[in-house]
């Protein structure tokens, strides 16, 4: 029998550049998706998040972006951090 994760939605390992950036526009990164579900994904930047955040997402190369909150911010070392993200909006242009 599986042990229930507290997740709705299946999660799927894919690594991917993603352009992570502050509302206010003070902070614009390169950043890896390490997985990703239909409300959320798991990101490795060198920014540090705190919970309730909000960022904007984009794939480099597309007019799409969307909002995001910070749900966690774990230290990785050398200046890294994984971030989880709720996606709070579809894409849009």
């Amino acid at each position: 029998m599986a042990v229930p994760t507290g997740r709705s939605d299946k999660r799927i390992r894919k690594q991917a550049v993603v352009e992570l950036a502050l509302p206010d526009a003070s902070l614009k990164e390169a950043a890896i998706a390490q997985n990703v579900s239909a409300r959320g994904m798991r990101i490795a930047t060198e920014h540090v998040g705190q919970p309730g955040d909000s960022v904007l997402l984009r794939p480099p190369g597309s007019g799409l972006r969307t909002v995001a909150r910070v749900v966690y911010c774990q230290r990785m070392g050398n200046n890294k951090f994984t971030v989880g993200l709720e996606l709070l909006a579809p894409p849009r242009q």
